[in-house]
C-alpha cells in the first residue's frame, strides 16, 4: 500500500512517528458483469483507536475514486472484515481506494495513547470525519476484459512504424498505450512474422522486453508525466497483482512476459527444426 505523509492538526497513526502502533489493510477486488466487489481485512493495533471503533466513536473508512467517470464515494464500517459492492457501470479504468480510520462523532479532549513525546499530554478536539489513522492506498483497473494476472501484451503496447525507412526503435509514452515505433523496413519485417506462433517469444524478447523494462522503471519512479495514462495504471495494477513492486525492472519484465528469452530460443529452435536434445558449444 502507498502512504503519503501530511501535516495534520492532531497526531495520526501511520503518519510518520505520530503514534505507536500499526494500521494495515489486506484488500482484494472481484469484477463481474454487473458489479465490482470490494473485500477488506483491517488490521489495527492501537488500544485507543480500537476502543473508539468498539464504542462507535470511530470507523474504518474506504474512500473510492474513479476520475474517468468523476465518481467518488466513501464507505465506513466498524467490522474488521468488510465486503460490499458497487455497480460496474459506475467504475471504469483506474480506480483508487484509500484506507483510513476516521472519527464517526465529535471527540473532545482526544488524548491518543503512545504518542510521540513532542505531543506530551496535549488534548485535541476531534470533529466528526477527521482522519485518525492512515492505511495507505492502492489502485486497480475496472475492466472485465483486462486481467492483471494474465495481461495481454496488446493491452499495454502498440507497435507501429515511423517516418524513417531505416533506424533504431523508438518509444512513445504519451498515449493510452505505449507506442513502440519501428522504422518502415523493420516494421515490414515484423509484420510478416507477427502472426506466426513460433515468432512470439522472439518478438517479445527483442522488441517488447526492453521497452517493458523502461516502462516499469517509469512506474516504480512514480513519473507524474505519465501517471494519467491508461498504460501506466494498467502496468501498476499488473505489478501489484503479481507482487512485483519490490523487484528490479529487469526481473519484473521477465516475470510478466513469462521468461521471454527461453521462449525466444524455443521459437528459434522451431524455426530451424532443431531437436531439443542437440548440444551447443
Amino acid at each position: 500500500m502507498k502512504t503519503n505523509l501530511k501535516s495534520y492538526p492532531h497526531p495520526v497513526l501511520g503518519n510518520g512517528d505520530d503514534i505507536n502502533g500499526t494500521f494495515a489493510v489486506k484488500f482484494n477486488y472481484e469484477l463481474t458483469k454487473e458489479d465490482v466487489f470490494f473485500n477488506s481485512h483491517f488490521e489495527l493495533k492501537n488500544r485507543a483507536l480500537e476502543e473508539l471503533i468498539k464504542n462507535g466513536k470511530a470507523a474504518y473508512v474506504l474512500e473510492i475514486e474513479c476520475s474517468a467517470v468523476f465518481f467518488r464515494t466513501s464507505v465506513k464500517t466498524g467490522k474488521v472484515l468488510n465486503r460490499f459492492s458497487l455497480s460496474a457501470k459506475r467504475l471504469r479504468e483506474k480506480v483508487t481506494v484509500g484506507f483510513y480510520v476516521c472519527a464517526d462523532d465529535d471527540i473532545p479532549n482526544y488524548k491518543p495513547t503512545e504518542c510521540h513525546p513532542d505531543y506530551m499530554d496535549t488534548a485535541f478536539d476531534i470533529e466528526k470525519g477527521d482522519i485518525l489513522a492512515l492505511g495507505g492506498s492502492c489502485s486497480f483497473i475496472a475492466e472485465k476484459t483486462f486481467d492483471p494476472l494474465r495481461p495481454p501484451v496488446s493491452s499495454l503496447f502498440t507497435i507501429t512504424y515511423g517516418a524513417c525507412h531505416h533506424g533504431p526503435m523508438q518509444i512513445e509514452y504519451d498515449s493510452a498505450k505505449i507506442g513502440i515505433i519501428l522504422s518502415k523496413s523493420d516494421y515490414q519485417a515484423y509484420n510478416s512474422v507477427r502472426n506466426q506462433t513460433t515468432s512470439q517469444g522472439i518478438l517479445h524478447a527483442s522488441i517488447v522486453f526492453p521497452v517493458l523494462m523502461d516502462a516499469i522503471s517509469q512506474v516504480k519512479e512514480n513519473n507524474i508525466d505519465y501517471s494519467d495514462k491508461k498504460w501506466y495504471s494498467r502496468l501498476a495494477a499488473v505489478l501489484d497483482a503479481k507482487k512485483l513492486r519490490d523487484m528490479d525492472p529487469f526481473d519484473s519484465a521477465q516475470k510478466i512476459l513469462d521468461n521471454p528469452i527461453s521462449r525466444s530460443f524455443s521459437g528459434i529452435n522451431s524455426l530451424f527444426d532443431l531437436g531439443n536434445d542437440e548440444e551447443y558449444e
